[in-house]
């Protein structure tokens, strides 16, 4: 391990939840900032439904 000395330091019980939750804080950041910035991923989290509304309005002009 690299850096096993920063247990001499900091307690595991201590560094392990922050590194945790660091991690997870993360994560949720990006993937708002995901939600929030792109356009696609709305669209992508809708499934199919465009191609369900387009296969319905062909089926009404026949």
């Amino acid at each position: 391990m690299i850096y096993g000395k920063i247990w001499c330091v900091v307690k595991p019980t201590v560094g392990i939840p922050l590194f945790l939750a660091g991690v997870a804080v993360t994560s949720f950041a990006v993937h708002l900032a995901l939600i929030n910035n792109t356009t696609w991923i709305k669209d992508y989290h809708q499934g199919g439904q465009k191609a369900v509304a387009a296969q319905q309005a062909q089926a009404v002009k026949k």
